[in-house]
């Protein structure tokens, strides 16, 4: 099982790898101007593309944060970094029971455009996926 998350962490890195960082003439117009007007006070953005969609890194309200765009410019998932307080309290006690010694490094918040939440955890190299109730959502390969 170790093996397995070792494996699903390493090709995530490896696709993260292969996102382009682009400049703001790289991105298509529909999609910079529908970020604007949603964000008109962010003034640092690093996009990147993966595939057909474009993401828009940035921070805002003192807070790490992206949206992933289609080439058109609709909006199909964003970002929030959150602490793990944050996290539901069913994930909070799988995190507690199974990487105690563990600290998290980066804890997110992951809304689809259909409202669908899920929880994003890097804890000691790993990348951990948990429901909107908390409840841990094992790899399938």
């Amino acid at each position: 099982m170790k093996k397995l998350i070792l494996l699903i962490a390493v090709l995530c890195m490896i696709s993260i790898s292969y996102a382009q960082v682009l400049t703001l003439t790289d991105v298509p117009a529909d999609v910079s101007k529908v970020f604007v007007k949603s964000h008109p006070k962010v003034t640092l953005v690093e996009w990147t593309k993966a595939g057909d969609n474009f993401k828009a890194n940035y921070t805002e309200d003192s807070t790490y944060r992206s949206a992933t765009y289609s080439s058109k410019g609709k909006i199909t998932e964003t970002e929030k970094q959150i602490s793990v307080t944050a996290l539901p309290s069913a994930a909070i006690k799988y995190l507690n029971e199974n990487f105690s010694d563990g600290y998290a490094k980066k804890t997110l918040q992951i809304k689809s455009v259909k409202g669908k939440v899920t929880y994003s955890v890097n804890i000691k190299d790993v990348v951990l996926l948990f429901d909107s109730n908390g409840k841990y959502i094992k790899p399938t390969i």
